[in-house]
């Protein structure tokens, strides 16, 4: 068993695509021909759907790329969370929510990168203790120290976006309360006249 038409195009693709420098003609023309050799070649489609969505913004192609994998092989995991990130960040929440619980049920997915985008979801919608709860079970799941550090590093910065709020809402309530003091000031000046 080899490498087929479709992958070795693929990798050619990658391979533009990778390193410093990129040379999309490259990658255009290596992704066109392997999609040409196996027009439901997984790994092609998942590539030209992050194309689409990250270099783009073309959000409803990179999701026909992602359906179609989905549709031709339900088992090509790499497909799940890519989607679903973008899912996220087309605001398409209540469709990421599905996806992750269908792909919940799949044997062999990484479980902590689906738990980073619950987490991830949290954080979206503001639910930022929830976030960090949901970022600290990915963290049981993983199983290489790079990744782990990531998870770190998340938690950090969910950590400072708390601060932010809090001191924003503390800042909030003091300018209410100053209100306050300042109306009932005033009603009591004005009490006193009459």
């Amino acid at each position: 068993m080899g490498l087929t038409l479709a992958d070795n195009y693929y990798l050619k693709a990658r391979a533009a695509a990778g390193g410093f420098g990129c040379d999309w003609g490259e990658v255009t023309e290596s992704l066109n021909y392997a999609l040409s050799y196996d027009e439901n070649h997984c790994p092609s489609l998942c590539f030209l759907g992050q194309i689409y969505a990250e270099r783009l913004s073309q959000y409803s192609e990179a999701f026909e790329c992602f359906d179609k994998i989905i549709a031709t092989n339900t088992n090509y995991l790499e497909v799940y969370p890519v989607y679903i990130r973008y899912l996220i960040w087309a605001d398409e929440i209540a469709r990421a929510e599905k996806l992750i619980a269908f792909a919940e049920k799949l044997k062999a997915i990484d479980i902590s990168q689906l738990y980073w985008l619950k987490a991830y979801i949290e954080d979206v919608n503001g639910n930022y203790k929830k976030s960090i709860k949901l970022l600290k079970k990915a963290q049981v799941h993983i199983y290489n120290e790079y990744y782990f550090d990531f998870m770190d590093d998340e938690k950090k910065r969910i950590k400072k976006k708390i601060a932010l709020t809090t001191k924003k809402s503390k800042k909030k309530s003091e300018k209410k309360s100053k209100a306050k003091k300042k109306k009932t000031k005033n009603k009591k000046k004005n009490k006193k006249k009459k």
